[in-house]
């Protein structure tokens, strides 16, 4: 867990004080050994589920920092977007009937609740961050930017995949609003 994409920060930075804040919210998910499974699972291209998490995380706590909110709930919220533990492309792995878009919002909730203590903005975050794609829209302004940073990171990691760099006025772009 040392880097996040479209970022120049890195949190083996110990100056870093807002990435050592960021990694003091989100240390005890990490450390959850099921968690750590989510390694195991491609979720966009050559990106993994925990990767994918962490980079939705990472944004997500930025962003909701520079506008005064809850950053830290945000933050776990968004760790947690994720949490469900079987491939989505193989629907007999599904635990719940119905649309992948609709279903694991609720499976990551259900997991996230059985190891850590979920509070009403995390389960906005996790339950709403497929909006507009599925049912329920998030209400509280750290759900609605964790669904931002969903789909803004999933941009990200299906771009590298294509292209394999971003181009370089992109990648400036990204790393100012980043700082």
């Amino acid at each position: 867990m040392t880097f996040v994409l479209g970022s120049k920060r890195d949190f083996l930075d110990y100056q870093d004080e807002e990435a050592m804040e960021f990694l003091e919210d989100v240390c005890d998910i990490v450390a959850i050994p099921e968690y750590q499974k989510l390694k195991q699972f491609r979720h966009h291209y050559s990106t993994n589920r925990y990767q994918h998490c962490l980079n939705v995380a990472w944004y997500t706590f930025l962003w909701c920092r520079r506008a005064g909110l809850n950053a830290r709930s945000a933050a776990r919220g968004a760790m947690l977007h994720d949490f469900f533990l079987y491939d989505w492309r193989q629907k007999e792995t599904q635990p719940i009937p119905g649309h992948h878009a609709a279903v694991h919002p609720v499976a990551a909730l259900a997991n996230a609740e059985k190891y850590v203590e979920v509070d009403d903005v995390m389960r906005d975050c996790i339950l709403h961050h497929m909006w507009p794609s599925a049912k329920g829209r998030p209400v509280t302004a750290e759900g609605l930017l964790v669904s931002l940073a969903d789909k803004y990171c999933a941009g990200m990691e299906l771009s590298m995949h294509t292209v394999q760099t971003v181009p370089p006025a992109i990648m400036n772009t990204i790393q100012r609003i980043s700082r």
